[in-house]
């Protein structure tokens, strides 16, 4: 028994170590998160140079075009920052229309794209419409809606006619043209085909209260 006795303590001592090592083990663990929350901050964790994003419908068929010089996601908002952005509506029975700025902001799930810096909304002529030219310091796209919107000074040019006014909307779908707060107006006779004139449908508001 005695020759036996240093294995045992050596065999108490040994096991004791086991526990007390699982022990801490289990309590740095606990005590410790192995994969921590990701701070919510507004840093970039993505970045592009040169770059273009393309979206399109359940069959395939492209709708929307965004591209630009330079191009950086945020994680806390989900948003995209673009430098020199182009955006491009291509939707199937609408007039294409192109937007351009020196920088955007893409968020809201990319249904909203906020162009600011020399803003300038351009809608292609069709067989029955000449071009339209909307500028002004900043636009709002609604690709899915095929909506522009500003609260900003517009200015407003289809042929030889001109509108401006604080606040714009402009359906592409219906081609529906709506100036805020009209501070100039000015329609060409050559605009006004069968005594309409050639601004789509557009409509004059009073300044808003």
């Amino acid at each position: 028994m005695k020759e036996r006795l240093p294995a045992l303590i050596a065999l108490f001592m040994l096991l004791a170590l086991v526990m007390t090592t699982w022990w801490a083990a289990d309590y740095a663990q606990r005590a410790i998160p192995l994969n921590p929350p990701a701070r919510l901050t507004h840093e970039p964790d993505a970045w592009s140079d040169r770059f273009i994003m393309l979206s399109s419908d359940p069959m395939g068929v492209p709708m929307n075009r965004l591209e630009g010089d330079a191009m950086k996601h945020f994680p806390d908002d989900d948003s995209y920052e673009i430098v020199n952005a182009v955006s491009t509506g291509q939707r199937p029975g609408s007039a294409i229309t192109t937007g351009r700025a020196d920088r955007a902001t893409m968020y809201n799930r990319e249904k909203t794209i906020l162009m600011q810096g020399n803003a300038h909304l351009h809608r292609f002529p069709t067989e029955d419409t000449s071009a339209l030219d909307v500028t002004s310091s900043e636009l709002v796209i609604y690709p899915e809606q095929d909506i522009i919107k500003t609260d900003k000074p517009a200015t407003v040019i289809q042929g030889n006619s001109r509108m401006q006014g604080r606040g714009m909307t402009y359906n592409n779908k219906t081609r529906q043209l709506e100036v805020y707060a009209n501070t100039d107006v000015s329609i060409s006779n050559k605009d006004l085909p069968s005594g309409k004139p050639d601004t789509d449908n557009a409509t004059q508001e009073n300044p808003r209260p």
